[in-house]
């Protein structure tokens, strides 16, 4: 992945993106949201990819945005009303799957480049992370179609979406290369997400519309009325 994602860097043929529009990528999805201390950890980093990589580029590290991305749920939709059907069933199924399953900690080591950005890079202790990802796809059944043949075998969050050229492309390569091996600690995650993503004139940002607690107890899901 870094390979790829340095050789499109220097080359300036790294994908550039653009904000969601209607059918496309930023829909519905479940995710963790990592605590304060983490999320303020992958910000500080973030701040220093901007540097490099210069102006107009998203920081979806930043706190209001960051995310491991467990599953997503459909394409983007530019309005989610209130009462949404798609949205209760899933919240529903999101209460269900966190109430089988314990909190999740990653160890965060490492950032990389990619051909569309820079991630940070995220390691589960152990099996409760994929554990409820699978628990996840079981309780949404047919609503999970649109990840049903893609396994995810990686944890991150992305840091950086490029937007545009690189404005010191040989310096972000070798400031992710002296950062492989980055110690980033640890992330407790302690609830799972159910979100949209809406664009706020400067990148998308988390918008949330449910959310349950891994705590191998509690089936309620708690739906927000936010669109």
């Amino acid at each position: 992945m870094f390979v790829q994602g340095r050789d499109a860097v220097l080359s300036g043929t790294h994908y550039r993106d653009t904000p969601p529009v209607e059918g496309g990528r930023w829909g519905m999805s479940v995710v963790f949201v990592p605590g304060t201390d983490s999320a303020l950890r992958l910000a500080a980093v973030t701040a220093e990819v901007m540097k490099l990589a210069g102006p107009g580029h998203w920081p979806t590290g930043a706190p209001e945005a960051v995310h491991f991305t467990v599953r997503a749920i459909e394409v983007h939709r530019r309005d989610v009303p209130v009462g949404d059907a798609l949205v209760g069933r899933c919240a529903a199924a999101l209460g269900r799957a966190a109430a089988e399953c314990r909190p999740a900690r990653f160890r965060l080591s490492g950032v990389t480049l990619t051909p569309s950005g820079v991630m940070a890079c995220a390691f589960p202790h152990d099996d409760a992370a994929d554990g409820f990802a699978d628990r996840l796809g079981e309780e949404l059944g047919s609503d999970g179609w649109f990840e049903d043949s893609y396994h995810r075998d990686i944890w991150y969050a992305t840091l950086v979406h490029f937007t545009g050229e690189v404005r010191n492309r040989q310096g972000l390569v070798d400031w992710v290369a002296r950062r492989r091996d980055l110690n980033l600690g640890e992330a407790a995650v302690d609830r799972a997400e159910l979100l949209r993503f809406r664009h706020n004139g400067r990148q998308p940002v988390r918008v949330g519309l449910g959310h349950a607690r891994l705590d191998g107890v509690s089936v309620a899901a708690f739906v927000s009325d936010r669109r």
